[in-house]
């Protein structure tokens, strides 16, 4: 009998020694773990900024910008400040997202235009003179210019709306971004 006692649970052990249990992940779980953003994170991103800004000017009677392409720390625009950008102008010019205030926003083709005419690249900051120089021409009272900064564990993406008129700062404001490897990829192609 004290051999039974000590052969089943040997055996037992092998058994289960020798099987493997596999468990593959479901989809669900899979949405959970991704380690990729998709666009409607960039879109929330984009109107929480866009929010933010909004709220600042609203003692201003400011309803025609310019957004400029998004730069790096080099000045150079690149993939991702190009495609975030175009979320702010999108979430700028969404009625639903501003129901009492309806903003005005310089298309991307005209600003292209104005800077090689006024011989100036897309920059996060601007002379006095080139930002009166740029709103009187885009017909825009105030520029939002974009700074984007890899911090290695996250990106930066920093806006600031300026009063042409005046070169104040009217709004500024951060927003941080997932550090992936699409983000990073982006910020690498200009």
């Amino acid at each position: 009998m004290n051999n039974y006692k000590i052969f089943y649970p040997i055996l037992f052990f092998g058994f289960l020694s020798a099987c493997s249990l596999r468990v593959d992940p479901i989809d669900s779980w899979s949405k959970i773990f991704r380690t990729q953003t998709d666009s409607n994170y960039y879109q929330g991103k984009s109107e929480s900024l866009t929010s933010k800004i909004a709220k600042d000017i609203e003692e201003y009677e400011i309803n025609k910008i310019t957004v400029m392409d998004f730069v790096d720390e080099e000045s150079q625009i690149t993939n991702l400040g190009e495609y975030l950008s175009s979320r702010i102008v999108e979430a700028f010019t969404d009625r639903t997202l501003f129901q009492d205030r309806i903003f005005h926003v310089t298309q991307k083709g005209e600003v292209n235009e104005i800077l090689q005419q006024l011989n100036l690249q897309h920059n996060y900051l601007y002379a006095k003179k080139d930002l009166k120089a740029l709103g009187e021409s885009l017909n825009s009272q105030a520029i939002l210019t974009g700074k984007i900064t890899d911090l290695g564990t996250n990106i930066d993406m920093h806006l600031t709306l300026t009063d042409v008129g005046t070169g104040e700062v009217i709004s500024s404001a951060t927003q941080h971004l997932k550090r992936t490897r699409f983000a990073v990829e982006m910020l690498r192609q200009h």
